[in-house]
């Protein structure tokens, strides 16, 4: 079992340079049509993730930051207000929806083979995932799933799926059920689990554990998958490692993202924090919250937007104009703000 592969963990650059972690759109598309069919609004969840607007449509050549990935989790989450998200949108699986991904490991001719293809691969869907195997023995072997960049509810979410995707997908295409031994996860135990032991098949989940891990059976990795193509998968191979890594696209920050949102509420006339904070599908203690750990303030990003509209604006917009451009109620509060940015 020892060949299973170490895929990089960083896309990089011909001259070394490391690049930004990237996710396959397919990723996030997962989520927010399963989002989009629960009734969540198309055009509110790519501008609450900062995804482009492409994403619920882009084919799969298309890669995103896999900030925007984890952060399709956090939305989606809060916008159904349902902390098993993870866990329902696993279980409507289907073979096919992460493209390549999905059809190096159902070609294989057995389990154990289509968990190495994945894990020589996994760029083909992401390069901000490892997959490895760690602990073995004569009965089982463990695999680790380790994320590069990342943090929290998106990552905790991201990882449910991810460690549930490898049955769901494996079950459609097996004879008889298969389980893994043990599963272990890197965040704390929920108040609730019972979802994830049914989604699993097995009450052995650890909670706070140093990494996360799946632990599948020897007998059950010999298993064969009733797609195995050998032609068909020798052909896939070769093209997955003349694809992968991709590499990525220019990076944004969450604050960059933060600011297009307040730019587009001040268009709108509804540029306060609740309304903002909404628009993003967050509380505004949320909000509030995630500007702390960014260092900053909801009025100096406010403030940073609005000086940023008046130096890009007409010179001869007039002061009505101003605080029209600005969000300002009237013109006095935009004129005393152009006096101190014209300091």
């Amino acid at each position: 079992m020892s060949s299973f592969g170490l895929v990089p963990a960083l896309a990089e650059s011909q001259a070394g340079d490391v690049l930004e972690a990237t996710d396959n759109v397919l990723l996030p598309q997962s989520v927010l049509r399963h989002a989009v069919g629960a009734g969540l609004k198309p055009r509110q969840l790519a501008a609450a993730t900062g995804l482009p607007s492409w994403s619920l449509s882009g084919a799969e050549e298309y890669r995103v930051p896999s900030t925007g990935y984890l952060r399709t989790w956090e939305v989606v989450e809060h916008g159904l207000g349902d902390p098993n998200a993870a866990i329902e949108i696993a279980k409507r699986y289907v073979l096919g929806q992460v493209g390549l991904y999905d059809y190096l490991f159902s070609t294989a001719p057995t389990l154990g083979a289509g968990l190495e293809a994945c894990g020589t691969y996994l760029g083909a869907i992401t390069t901000n995932f490892r997959m490895a195997p760690g602990l073995e023995t004569e009965q089982e072997v463990t695999f680790e799933i380790s994320m590069i960049n990342g943090e929290g509810r998106g990552r905790e979410l991201a990882a449910q799926w991810g460690l549930a995707a490898i049955f769901t997908r494996s079950r459609l295409i097996m004879d008889g059920p298969v389980n893994p031994v043990r599963i272990a996860f890197e965040q704390q135990a929920p108040r609730n689990h019972d979802q994830l032991v049914e989604l699993f098949g097995t009450t052995e989940i650890d909670f706070g554990a140093p990494s996360d891990s799946i632990t599948v059976s020897v007998a059950d990795l010999a298993r064969p998958l009733r797609t195995a193509d050998a032609r068909l998968a020798e052909i896939l191979h070769q093209h997955a490692a003349r694809t992968q890594p991709v590499a990525p696209p220019h990076a944004s920050t969450w604050l960059d993202h933060l600011a297009g949102i307040i730019s587009t509420a001040l268009d709108e006339n509804s540029a306060g924090i609740d309304a903002v904070a909404a628009r993003m599908y967050l509380s505004r203690r949320s909000l509030q919250r995630r500007l702390s750990e960014h260092g900053t303030t909801w009025r100096t990003e406010l403030e940073r937007v609005r000086r940023a509209r008046y130096e890009t604006a007409d010179a001869s917009l007039g002061r009505s104009g101003q605080a029209v451009l600005l969000g300002y109620k009237d013109h006095r509060s935009a004129r005393r703000a152009v006096k101190r940015w014209d300091r």
